[in-house]
């Protein structure tokens, strides 16, 4: 097992000092990736990057291999994409970086990336050294994976969300299993959801965590769960939800060095989902992403939308769907209004409405 840890944390919760010493510490027992993440959506980027530089001196840096993410919504030519890119490693003091990540590929702007010739940029950005190798950070349905992989067959690996909820769900593990088929490095993120997995627990999951055959502490059922399938290798960890302390950074080692692949408990599997069915019951909307509201003739994502909204739902946090909503650029879209979605909708769903509050409640002012 390869532990992978993402620096994009918030600047203001644990101290600078106690950030970069976590870092150094999981270098020293073995980390050799760090996910830089999209600093640059922090009201101060400079602050929020600051202790991952200051972790990276005294020659950490040449223990480690770098990822920088750009995102994908809403890019309309290469030059956008190399300007993101370059815009990253200015503001983390980079000549050139060994990973980039293309953030939020999904069906709809993989269309638009193909439109630009992806894979001339990829070619590009390798050839001058920009950066060494190209991922994506891929949210979708599995089967999508195929032209993505053929258009451009040369990922270095390719990113997913992967947790305790994410089982069956874009792309869930099968996912993994398409990927593996490409012979794709894989990583699997978010195996807390970025801490939400731990915090805010509605009563009817802890009514079920309470009545669970395996009993164990919350952080150490979702790592171990992750990293017990056999299709996972690599999970990315975050200084800030999962290891904001070097106490916290020991006890996820601990968990995952506890770990055979590919030896997940029946016992387990069955828990997991008692825990799956009771957060989604907790949903604002049963949303089964049929995408029959799609396309869009503005071109708003709504079942993504929806999927933020249920988000909040679920772990009472609207933090993190509001970071999602801005990274994939959703507000930039403007509604028009025409009611297509709600008639196109099989279950009736005021999608008009849902997208329209979600703009008033995340969209950056």
């Amino acid at each position: 097992m390869l532990c992978r840890e993402e620096a994009i944390a918030n600047p203001e919760s644990t101290s600078a000092d106690e950030r970069a010493d976590t870092i150094r510490y999981m270098v020293d027992r073995g980390v050799n990736f760090i996910n830089l993440g999209y600093p640059l959506l922090f009201e101060n980027p400079k602050k929020a990057c600051a202790y991952v530089k200051s972790a990276l001196s005294g020659g950490y840096r040449d223990k480690v291999k770098l990822a920088v993410n750009i995102p994908t919504h809403g890019v309309s030519s290469q030059q956008e994409l190399s300007d993101l890119l370059a815009a990253q490693l200015e503001l983390f003091e980079l000549v050139s970086v060994d990973f980039c990540i293309l953030d939020g590929v999904n069906r709809f702007n993989w269309a638009a990336m193909k439109a630009i010739d992806i894979s001339q940029w990829v070619k590009n950005v390798t050839e001058t050294g920009t950066a060494s190798h190209i991922g994506i950070a891929f949210h979708d349905d599995p089967h999508y994976l195929k032209d993505i992989n053929n258009t451009c067959p040369h990922w270095a690996f390719v990113q997913m969300e992967l947790s305790l909820l994410d089982y069956k769900h874009h792309p869930g593990v099968g996912g993994f299993k398409f990927t593996q088929e490409y012979h794709n490095g894989v990583i699997a993120t978010d195996v807390t959801k970025a801490g939400r997995l731990l915090k805010n627990i509605p009563t009817n999951v802890k009514e079920v965590l309470d009545s669970v055959h395996i009993q164990q502490e919350l952080d150490e059922r979702c790592i171990q769960w992750v990293l017990a399938l056999e299709e996972v290798s690599s999970a990315q960890l975050s200084i800030e939800s999962e290891c904001p302390t070097i106490g916290h950074a020991e006890k996820c080692f601990a968990y995952a060095e506890a770990v055979i692949p590919g030896t997940l408990d029946v016992w387990a599997s069955l828990d997991a989902a008692k825990i799956r069915d009771a957060y989604y019951a907790n949903r604002a909307y049963l949303c089964t992403t049929c995408y029959c509201c799609m396309p869009c003739a503005a071109g708003i994502d709504a079942p993504r939308i929806i999927e933020l909204v249920n988000d909040e739902q679920m772990f009472s946090n609207s933090e993190m769907p509001r970071l999602q909503y801005n990274i994939d650029r959703h507000g930039a879209i403007d509604c028009l209004r025409c009611g297509l979605c709600n008639k196109h909708c099989p279950k009736r769903f005021p999608i008009q409405e849902i997208v329209l509050s979600a703009h008033s409640a995340y969209a950056q002012k």
